[in-house]
């Protein structure tokens, strides 16, 4: 109690009287939140969700309904309209790129979004554009709107949620209750309560009680936590540092039952985020990477004598992990520095990290219930995650296909296809996701879950050379095919339907 008291007196002695100027440590921190608040709130925008009304057959577009023959004309811009679904987004370029969640648009085919920001050189105005998406991903909660004609925007700064640590201080900005529609998003602040936590999974139909399947990255704990005020309608909106710089976008709140307060989410922006949110700024869905093994926590006597990481309990035959040389019993330590900690961790930093991509990764191999075990560092190119969404993500230009063929990373195949051989093989790097039925392709004899081996005499090292070697093919084309039981064959892909 005496300690308490002592720390009371302490508070109220550095609180100012009204007689009294302000200390300079706490005038210094408001300029600094002021102008944190004024540099990263230009770039914080309201959208606007409406409902289109449109038939069946006119839905197969992403472009968004303007108000038309048969349509009430919906005016943003008048004051007396107030959206009913609403929420918040950032913009990430000058040319007219917002940033927001994946869940925030729902189905781009049944909705118009709306967004109003701050115009540059003038007074804050309400400003309504029609906004068209670029694309969106469920795996990471991320999507991108695009202001068509937009120029000179604030883009905000990014940082980088890599370098925080609990206990800073954060700012979060967004559009709670549809108030930020005049240009000026509000603004709480707080601390990063917490980092790494676990988004809790969405329950599903279909599940009967039982765990539903991961349908986003952030289940396996990516989310910063902070007690910023995050009301309705923050989602996508900006969580700023001091130097009002994005680490991280809001996502969402995980109120808890019984309790008045909310905690609060943000999704950080590092190094893999931007690299998401590039992708889908090119109007392109992301693809994440797949080692290809199967981990386990470590057993507590491992634990209890201080040792952290996954142990890898089976090597897939023919994965990025199996090439690369790790077996079962090795314990993964870090990736690319990164400490791990249980299978978790290493689904998580896996599952966050583009398909291709290169990372150094830190075993210990040998038995480490004893002393018997060495310190080994390997480089591994990741495939691609195959993933099962209840809600597939969309984007404005195609998966690329070829006389009614699409093929992708070897390792992109569904679990039934990949595996589903009469023993194991190699996993060849290019494989045949889909085939329409009726086209060249697929009179040939191509399917599913063959892989493509060669393209005339030409080796196919990845999904990019064979659309490459195919493109400027007029005549009938030779794949060397392997498919179930290792069967090679020589298919003649016509230029048309025979």
């Amino acid at each position: 109690m005496r300690q308490i008291a002592f720390l009371v007196v302490i508070l109220f002695s550095a609180c100012p009287t009204p007689a009294q100027q302000p200390p300079d440590a706490l005038l210094s921190m408001q300029s600094a939140l002021t102008n944190a608040i004024d540099r990263a709130g230009r770039s914080v925008v309201a959208i606007a969700r409406v409902r289109k009304d449109l038939p069946a057959d006119a839905m197969g577009d992403l472009k968004f309904n303007l108000p038309g023959l048969g349509r009430p004309l919906i005016d943003p811009s008048n004051p007396a309209f107030v959206p009913t679904e609403f929420a918040s987004g950032v913009i990430v370029s000058a040319d007219g790129d917002v940033l927001t969640n994946f869940h925030v648009l729902d189905d781009p085919k049944q909705n118009d979004y709306y967004v109003w920001h701050r115009g540059i050189g003038s007074q804050a105005v309400v400003q309504a554009t029609p906004a068209e998406v670029l694309a969106g991903d469920p795996w990471t909660d991320l999507a991108i709107l695009r202001i068509e004609n937009a120029k000179d925007l604030p883009a905000i700064k990014m940082g980088d949620a890599s370098q925080i640590q609990r206990g800073m201080f954060v700012i979060s900005l967004g559009n709670p209750y549809a108030i930020a529609r005049d240009g000026y998003p509000s603004a709480s602040m707080g601390i990063v309560s917490n980092l790494q936590r676990a988004a809790a999974p969405r329950p599903d139909k279909e599940s009967r009680g039982q765990a539903p399947p991961s349908q986003q990255l952030h289940e396996f704990g990516t989310l910063i936590q902070t007690d910023a005020k995050l009301n309705l309608g923050t989602s996508g909106g900006a969580l700023v540092n001091l130097q009002g710089e994005m680490i991280g976008l809001t996502t969402s709140l995980a109120a808890v039952a019984g309790y008045e307060q909310s905690a609060g989410f943000a999704i950080p922006i590092d190094k893999s985020m931007r690299a998401a949110i590039d992708k889908l700024r090119e109007g392109k869905t992301p693809a994440f990477g797949f080692l290809g093994l199967e981990p386990a926590d470590l057993p507590e006597p491992q634990r209890a004598r201080g040792l952290r990481g996954a142990i890898v309990r089976q090597v897939l035959q023919g994965m990025p992990a199996q090439r690369a040389g790790l077996r079962s019993g090795d314990l993964i330590t870090k990736i690319d520095g990164q400490p791990i900690d249980g299978a978790a961790g290493l689904f998580r930093e896996m599952s966050r990290r583009p398909a291709n991509a290169h990372v150094q990764m830190t075993l210990l191999q040998g038995n480490p219930l004893t002393d018997d075990f060495q310190s080994k560092i390997v480089d591994v190119t990741l495939g691609k995650k195959y993933l099962a969404l209840t809600k597939p993500g969309y984007s404005r230009f195609p998966e690329p296909s070829w006389r009614g063929l699409r093929v992708d990373h070897g390792t992109a195949l569904p679990p039934g296809q990949l595996f589903g051989f009469s023993r194991p093989r190699e996993i060849l790097p290019v494989a045949v996701i889909s085939v329409d039925p009726g086209t060249p392709a697929w009179n040939a004899g191509l399917r599913p879950g063959q892989f493509v081996q060669k393209v005339g005499d030409k080796s196919v090292p990845d999904p990019d050379t064979f659309y490459e070697l195919v493109k400027e093919q007029t005549d009938a084309v030779a794949l060397t095919i392997v498919g179930p039981g290792d069967r090679e064959q020589r298919i003649s892909v016509p230029t048309s339907i025979q």
